[in-house]
């Protein structure tokens, strides 16, 4: 099975035995060619004594800790291949990851991005609300930050794009007025909306309150990411989250959905179900590792997220390490009908030198 028949294909099917022999017969080749197109992949695999040769199992392929992308040229297609640069959110140095993308990853990126939604959202196009400017959307920019990249992505079943925040001296902030206008036109509809965490929680919703604003959208569903680590500091839980922005939308709590990715993994985000859980797509997984032995963690027990993509041809994507925690519940059996593992996200690692997006976002603001 080729990684196109792989990702066009509908998604959650495969039984986690029957994903893991496709992907590593996948992986094994994309892993060899890393090494024969990029010196610092030779470099890195031979450094850790991991031979292609050798992997019997997705786990035993070498992760590539995340940071390497902030540090090296990691890209495994000619220069002229290029057609665009995706930019991670900086760390506390300012350096972002650097991500080259080339055609046929740009492809499967998109159709990844559709195969996943399609299952959460259906296929119908409907009007979109972007709780950010339009300035994260440029179409001529050569390089697009991970804000950008979501929106990209998620505007795929969009009918109309509205973006209802302004950049006012350097502060983002909902313009009422383009909200109002989108509401009465749209009451009623199905509707998508997308917004970082951090963003909607700090500047969208806080907005409306002193506006004493409540939107009259039930039939909307909220896609959100980003930011986490911050509202944990300022002890806003899941629930209260998702609770209050169902109340501002007029809407319930489960149109409020979640989902976790990563700029260096596009193409791969992993959406909560009905039941809570995080659920890997046919064509990429999740492993999750000890954080003392890098030792494949048993399910139940939280460790650093390892995300696998077969996606990308212009960079390693193979396996890449995060620095976020979190934990397996269960495989092929989640009461939601997905197949495969499905898993949960706690945190961000203690000390970890990478920020979120939205982190990223709440830092600039306070500087």
């Amino acid at each position: 099975m080729t990684v196109e028949s792989l990702v066009s294909g509908e998604q959650f099917r495969l039984l986690q035995p029957q994903k893991e022999r496709l992907l590593l017969s996948l992986l094994k080749q994309q892993v060899i060619r890393s090494i024969e197109t990029s010196q610092y992949m030779k470099h890195f695999y031979e450094a850790y004594g991991s031979r292609p040769e050798n992997i019997q199992h997705t786990a035993d392929i070498t992760p590539l800790p995340v940071t390497m992308f902030k540090n090296f040229k990691l890209q495994t297609c000619p220069d002229e291949e290029v057609v665009r640069i995706l930019k991670s959110s900086g760390t506390t140095t300012g350096v972002p990851s650097m991500i080259p993308i080339d055609k046929t990853t740009a492809m499967r990126q998109t159709r990844a991005l559709v195969s996943i939604l399609k299952s959460y959202l259906g296929t119908s196009r409907r009007p979109f609300l972007v709780m950010d400017t339009a300035s994260i959307n440029d179409p001529d920019a050569g390089t697009i930050t991970a804000r950008g990249a979501a929106v990209r992505g998620i505007a795929n079943f969009a009918r109309k794009t509205v973006y209802v925040m302004d950049d006012v001296g350097g502060e983002l902030v909902p313009n009422l007025d383009r909200l109002r206008n989108f509401v009465e036109e749209y009451k009623g509809q199905e509707i998508l909306a997308f917004g970082f965490t951090y963003i909607i929680w700090t500047r969208f919703l806080s907005a409306l309150k002193e506006a004493k604003m409540k939107l009259d959208l039930p039939n909307i569903k909220i896609l959100h990411s980003g930011g986490w680590k911050k509202l944990t500091a300022q002890a806003v839980t899941k629930d209260a989250f998702n609770r209050d922005v169902a109340e501002a939308f007029g809407t319930d709590p489960s149109n409020v959905i979640d989902f976790y990715g990563m700029v260096e993994q596009l193409g791969v985000l992993f959406l909560d179900c009905p039941a809570g859980n995080k659920h890997a797509p046919d064509f990429a997984d999740v492993i999750i590792r000890d954080f003392y032995t890098m030792d494949e963690a048993p399910n139940g027990t939280p460790g650093l997220i390892e995300v696998l993509s077969t996606l990308a041809t212009s960079y390693p994507s193979q396996a890449v390490l995060t620095e976020d925690v979190g934990e397996i519940r269960g495989v092929d059996d989640c009461p939601c009908g997905r197949k495969g593992k499905y898993f949960v996200f706690r945190a961000r690692a203690e000390r970890a030198e990478i920020r979120g997006c939205g982190d990223t976002f709440a830092e600039s603001r306070r500087e």
